[in-house]
This record gives C-alpha cells, sequence and structure tokens, in this order.
C-alpha cells in the first residue's frame, strides 16, 4: 500500500514539475513577446480620416508629471481620471494634430479641469490659437465654466455650455491666513528674522493681518495680471476692451432681469454660442464626420494617445529641457519639491553629454532653501563653462530661490504674467514656553556651552543665537543683492532699490531689467538656437556663405527633448503597451469622452491651505534647514 502511494506521489511531482516549466516557458515567450513588440513596434496605430481630436482636461496644468519614473503610472492608465493636464504633452498633441490632414478639428472638454498658473494657462492658451490658425476649428464644451476653464475654452471657434450651466468670471484676489492670535493662545512665540521691508512670507505667523507693504506689493502685481486676462478674454471673444469688467459690475441686476438663467445671461453677453447637452453635440460631431461603432460615437483620439503616437525626434545633436518645479529644498524629489543636490546632479549630466549642446531650464517656483537654490545656481554657472549656453524660462512663478537659480543663465526669459523678483531672505525660529506652561511642562538640564540648546522650542529664543541667525540671513541677503547685481550688470544700490522682497510681474521686471525678455518656452528654445548659432558664427574661424548657411540650417533644425530619467524610455513603451491593451478591452485612451463635474468647495479649500502652511512649517523645523535661510515667496497668484 505504501508503495502504491509513493508512486502517486512520484507521479503528482512529475506532474507539477511540468507544468511548473510549461508555465515558465509560456511566461518567458510572453515577455519576449513583448519586449520585441516594445522595441520594433512604432506608429502601429493607424490614424483615420476624420478623426476628431479629443482635449479632455481633467486635473490641473503642470509642467511634468508629478509621477514621473515612478511606479505610479499604471494605476493612472487604470484610472481614466488622472488629475494632471501635463502641458507640453498637450502642446505637442495641437502641433502635430495641426498638420494632419487626418484630423478634422479638435473637441475641448473643460469639466475636471482645476486650472494652473497664468503663465502656463496662457500658453496653453496660444497652442489653441496655434491650433485655429491652421483652418481647423476647437468645439469647446462645459457643464458650467470657472474663469479658470473659460480662459481655455474661449480659445475654441464655438463655445457650448450646458443650458443649466453658468460661467462665472470672479476677478483676481488672494487672501492668506494670520495665525498670531492663534498662536498665542497656544502658547507659540514666532521669532521672524527677514530683510526686505516687502518680504512677506513669514508675516502669517508673525501678524493678524497684512502689511501695508504687503498689500501695495500684491495690488501692483495683480492689476496687471487681471487686465492681461480680461483683455485676452475680450480678444478672443472679439468683445470691446473693457467689456468683461462692465459685465461683472452688471451682473446682480442682469442675471436677476433673466429670472436667474444663468445660461441664457452668458448666451446673451455673447460669451458662449450655444446652449446644449453634450449629448446634442455628440450627434452633431457624429453627423460632420463618421461613427465608430466600436462606441457608438465620432472618430476620434484622445490627445494623451494622439501625443503617443507622435514622439519628438530623438536623434542626433539636441537641445535639452529641464524642467524644475516646486519648492526649493537641500535635497529631496517627489510631486512639488526640487532638491538642490539632486538637480544640480542632472545638470552635470547634462554638460557631458556631446550631443546635448544648449540646456534651457523651465523654472517654476516659489524658491524655499537659499542653499539649495546656490546649489543649482553653481551647477549652471559650471554648465556655461562647457562652452553650453543656458537660457532659462520662468513659468508661473519664478521667485525669490526661484529667480536665484536663473542668476547664472546666459538669457532670462519670463512670460508677462510669471510672478518673479521677491528679492529678499527670512527665517522663523518659533519657540513654545507658553505651551510648556499651559500643560504644567518644565525643562532643564546641564549645557557645557551656551550654543548647545540655544534654539530649543522649549524655551525662550536665546538673544545670542537670534544675533547669529540674523548675521547669517544679512549675509546671504547679501549674496543676493551682489549675484543679482553682476547678472543684471547693475549697481547694487539700483538692485537694492528693485529688491527688498518685493514682487513683480513679468512685464514688470523686464521694464526693470530684471530680466532680458518676454515669452514662452517656444522663445527660450529660440533664443537657445540664437546663441548657439552666434557661437558658431564668432568662433574666430573663416568660412563662405554657404558654410554658415549650412550651419545655421543645423543649428535650427536641431531636436528638442525633454530630460527624463534613465528608465523613462522603457516606462513610455510600457505605458503604450498597457494603454493598447486596456483599448482592445473598452478602457484605452479612445474610448467615448464622458461627463464629469468638479466642485471648488471654499470650506475643502481652507482646511487645505491650513494643512499646507501647517505642514510647511513642521517639515521645515524638523529637518536640517532649519538653521538655513529661506528664500521663499508665498506670493502665486491664480485665476
Amino acid at each position: 500500500m505504501s508503495d502504491r502511494i509513493k508512486s502517486w506521489i512520484k507521479r503528482l511531482a512529475r506532474a507539477l514539475d511540468l507544468s511548473r516549466r510549461i508555465t515558465l516557458n509560456l511566461l518567458f515567450l510572453a515577455l519576449l513577446a513583448s519586449a520585441l513588440w516594445l522595441a520594433f513596434a512604432q506608429g502601429s496605430d493607424e490614424i483615420k480620416d476624420q478623426t476628431v481630436l479629443v482635449l479632455s482636461l481633467q486635473g490641473r496644468l503642470v509642467e511634468a508629471p508629478s509621477n514621473e519614473d515612478k511606479e505610479q503610472w499604471l494605476i493612472d492608465i487604470i484610472n481614466e481620471d488622472k488629475r494632471e493636464v501635463v502641458l507640453p504633452e498637450l502642446l505637442q498633441s495641437l502641433r502635430a494634430a495641426a498638420k494632419d490632414a487626418k484630423i478634422s478639428k479638435a473637441l475641448l472638454l473643460t469639466d475636471g479641469f482645476e486650472g494652473g498658473g497664468l503663465a502656463s494657462m496662457d500658453e496653453l492658451a496660444k497652442g489653441l490659437a496655434e491650433f485655429r490658425t491652421s483652418g481647423k476649428s476647437i468645439i469647446a464644451w462645459g457643464t458650467r465654466f470657472d474663469q479658470r476653464q473659460y480662459l481655455i475654452a474661449s480659445q475654441a471657434t464655438e463655445v457650448f455650455m450646458h443650458p443649466m450651466g453658468e460661467l462665472l468670471i470672479e476677478g483676481f484676489g488672494r487672501r492668506r491666513n494670520y495665525y498670531r492670535d492663534a498662536l498665542d493662545r497656544l502658547g507659540i512665540t514666532p521669532h521672524l528674522i527677514r530683510v526686505g521691508a516687502y518680504k512677506s512670507a513669514g508675516e502669517p505667523w508673525v501678524a493678524n493681518r497684512p502689511s501695508q507693504q504687503a498689500l501695495e506689493a500684491e495690488a501692483h502685481v495683480i492689476s496687471d495680471l487681471w487686465k492681461r486676462y480680461s483683455h485676452d478674454i475680450e480678444k478672443a471673444r472679439n468683445l470691446p476692451e473693457g467689456r468683461i469688467d462692465a459685465l461683472m459690475a452688471s451682473l446682480p441686476n442682469a442675471l436677476q432681469n433673466l429670472g436667474g438663467d444663468a445660461g441664457k445671461l452668458a448666451l446673451a453677453w455673447k460669451l458662449v454660442d450655444g446652449l446644449q447637452p453634450y449629448p446634442e453635440l455628440r450627434e452633431r460631431l457624429i453627423r460632420e464626420g463618421v461613427k465608430e461603432e466600436s462606441y457608438r460615437s465620432f472618430r476620434q483620439i484622445s490627445s494623451k494617445h494622439y501625443a503617443a503616437l507622435n514622439p519628438p525626434k530623438s536623434e542626433g545633436d539636441y537641445i535639452g529641457v529641464l524642467v524644475l518645479e516646486g519648492e526649493i529644498r537641500e535635497r529631496g524629489s517627489g510631486a512639488q519639491v526640487i532638491g538642490g543636490r539632486e538637480s544640480a546632479e542632472k545638470i552635470r549630466k547634462a554638460a557631458e553629454d556631446e550631443k546635448l549642446k544648449a540646456l534651457v531650464l523651465r523654472v517654476d517656483s516659489p524658491g524655499g532653501s537659499a542653499v539649495g537654490s546656490e546649489f543649482i545656481r553653481h551647477a549652471l554657472e559650471r554648465f556655461r563653462q562647457s562652452g553650453k549656453p543656458v537660457v532659462v524660462s520662468m513659468g508661473d512663478l519664478a521667485a525669490s530661490g526661484g529667480y536665484w537659480i536663473a542668476l547664472s543663465a546666459d538669457r532670462i526669459i519670463a512670460h508677462p504674467n510669471t510672478i518673479t523678483g521677491s528679492i529678499g531672505v527670512f527665517g522663523l525660529l518659533p519657540t513654545a514656553q507658553g505651551l510648556m506652561d499651559k500643560l504644567s511642562i518644565r525643562t532643564g538640564g546641564y549645557q557645557s556651552h551656551w550654543l548647545a540648546g540655544a534654539y530649543d522650542p522649549r524655551v525662550d529664543l536665546d538673544p545670542r543665537m537670534k544675533s547669529l541667525v540674523e548675521s547669517r540671513i544679512q549675509h546671504i541677503y547679501k549674496d543676493f543683492i551682489d549675484l543679482t547685481a553682476k547678472s543684471r550688470n547693475q549697481s547694487q544700490s539700483r538692485i537694492e532699490q528693485l529688491a527688498q522682497g518685493r514682487i513683480w510681474s513679468g512685464a514688470q521686471a523686464q521694464a526693470h531689467q530684471l530680466v532680458d525678455e518676454l515669452g514662452g518656452l517656444d522663445a527660450a528654445i529660440a533664443s537657445a538656437r540664437k546663441l548657439l548659432a552666434d557661437a558658431a558664427s564668432t568662433d574666430g574661424s573663416k568660412e563662405d556663405g554657404a558654410k554658415a548657411k549650412a550651419r545655421a540650417k543645423t543649428v535650427s533644425s536641431m531636436s528638442v527633448r525633454y530630460l527624463q530619467p534613465d528608465s523613462a524610455w522603457i516606462g513610455e513603451r510600457l505605458k503604450r503597451w498597457f494603454g493598447s491593451s486596456l483599448q482592445m478591452l473598452g478602457r484605452g485612451p479612445k474610448s467615448e469622452a464622458f461627463e464629469s463635474q468638479t466642485s471648488h468647495d471654499p470650506i475643502k479649500g481652507l482646511l487645505a491651505e491650513v494643512y499646507h502652511e501647517g505642514r510647511w512649517a513642521l517639515q521645515w523645523l524638523g529637518s536640517e534647514e532649519r538653521w538655513s535661510a529661506q528664500a521663499h515667496c508665498f506670493c502665486s497668484v491664480e485665476p
């Protein structure tokens, strides 16, 4: 009996071993087939005639994906409600589609669009306008429009809204929370040390209201930005100058006269071209185009899928674009974080790349650590010593430390709506002796020197420690002034007048010669090409006209590439592979555009702001940078 059991066990073991081998071989063949597909499948998706490019703007407008080079991208593919709109990817789709005879028009869906800074929003608006100049139309539709969504939708050939929707333009303004009374109640004393009368980044911790200098600086910038916003809307909708301000002033009576019907009011004011539900618009697009039975709608392709089918050139010499977006720290990585050491290392590697001929640094940062900012600035200085030009392109915000890192560039180009400047430094050292007293907690101990425990938040700040920090901050502020004066070829006294922590719009900064010219990322790339061409023509060698023209042509045709982590290539291929597989299952990027809604809850916004500011303070106090001066600006303005 035992022999029969042993025999059955042996047979079972052989069967399991055979199954294991077959499974592993099949898995190996599947991986091999996938690898071959990833290596050779280029442009296998065919776009048919009369295809509509669908621009479904879901989430916040960003310069670079926050989950780049992380496993999160797989979740993003499965979850179509990704909360980021990547600006370069969208512009790439629009430019390629404008030249593609198979793309008949574009459909712009703004439900769920959370907007971004004014500079990046304007670059997207200009991309849509360029698409229209190709002779192709854009149809925009939304359940409702806030002023972020409407700025983009107004660029369309036709704008439609749901009959029960509303269009709300509020104007610009910013409020901040002030915590002095709350901290007093808790027994926490914030010690703010700053240089610059307009350096207001630390004010919320030591005051109950904004200072007069802060209000003056904000009014100067916000008024300029609002004027540009309203002008752009009026130009796009063919409205007379000043019409937006006049409509906002008459809104209460006008809405009451129409019985509260906000849709009819938007139509009467010619802000939209029609009121209709999305299904009716879908039927129109089917009539004007081609019906696809596979998903019972018009023939279409998403902008994300279209961008993947039209990647930029990746061979030969190129101009590199490095995006720095977020707060600057000495070290770190992740969403909205710029690590000074990590960014400096990227720049060093870029300098060693023989095919990279120029660097465009796209900056969207309120600043942060002065030391982290200097790491990046110094790396750019060494990059230029390699003989390659550097151009800084300022995005929505390039203030304080964000301006500091631009000071080693050959050219600084700001968008007219960029917020920049804020040349100032501050430090914050809170103590909580009052809180300790309220909790009846006592502290004590022996120190060999006064500096041991000179800053202990459980006791009052030692005046000698405060003096040390003040000296340090004064020194860093002087460095900031000196670097700016040298970079901008101006006197220190002149820069001192423009500094003091004051913020400027890009247009105002150019008027004060803090930046070289106005424009977006395209202007920065064009400037890099010009610097390369100028360097070639002044290298001391004599060449005839034909050779000079050939060299200029080489520079003008040089490709542009975003500098990404080393694994980005395989990651992009894997995204396409999974995306195509999901598409066959009806889940991919060609699936029918759906209506989504978003709400801007003011209570949630308040709680999020308090949480963000509190988290920033706690993270900073818990880091080794708490002794460092902060070149930071809490000065973003968004529509």
